[in-house]
């Protein structure tokens, strides 16, 4: 299991590569960030929860809250 600090870490780095897209898809996120599935997962698990993304269900792409334009 991995620490929380480090999810937290690579949730903030998804952030980051989110700002100022329309979405990305979940392969896109795991190309630019070069993370394992177990840790996009995790972080994508922890801004979920954090409401700093909305899921797009035309598309499937994973856009940030204030962001979403679909």
């Amino acid at each position: 299991m991995r620490n929380k600090n480090e999810i937290v870490v690579h949730a903030g780095m998804i952030l980051q590569l989110m700002h100022n897209t329309h979405g990305l898809t979940y392969t896109e996120l795991k190309e630019k960030s070069q993370f394992s599935d177990k840790e996009l997962s995790m972080a994508i698990g922890w801004l979920a929860c954090e409401n700093k993304i909305l899921f797009s269900s035309d598309d499937e792409k994973l856009c940030l809250n204030g962001y979403f334009y679909f």
